[in-house]
């Protein structure tokens, strides 16, 4: 879909906790991520995905990133900062209610890359197996 932008993503740890997220929530949860990310990314993306007390998830890209100002906009339904891209503004808004569902919360914040980092984290529990 990016054929230009390189992709990478760090698991570290261990995986032995029960994450309590259906499947394809999961998927539709990085698919929106890893999507904006590459539309906007110059040459990166970065993602983390690390299990503690919480899922943490971390995608940051190399783009041009959003003003601080207009982060707090961020997921609003049908919002589009730049309107020169295509989209109809539901991608982050779906992300939200996604996070919500799982009393989950994700926050956006400029990256060190340059970019924007979007940072997700859902609680999790003990696996009884």
């Amino acid at each position: 879909l990016y054929p230009n932008i390189n992709f990478t993503m760090s698991l570290p740890g261990e995986f032995e906790k029960r994450v309590p997220i259906e499947s394809q929530d999961f998927s539709e949860m990085l698919g929106i991520v890893l999507d904006n990310a590459g539309k906007w990314a110059s040459s990166k993306v970065d993602s983390r995905i690390v299990l503690d007390d919480v899922l943490r998830i971390t995608v940051e890209d190399d783009g041009p990133g959003v003003p601080v100002d207009d982060l707090p906009r961020l997921g609003q339904r049908g919002r589009r900062l730049d309107e020169s891209h295509p989209g109809y503004g539901l991608g982050l808004s779906i992300l939200w209610q996604l996070m919500t569902r799982y009393a989950g919360k994700v926050r956006f914040e400029p990256s060190a890359l340059g970019g924007l980092c979007v940072r997700m984290e859902v609680p999790i529990k003990e696996s009884t197996d």
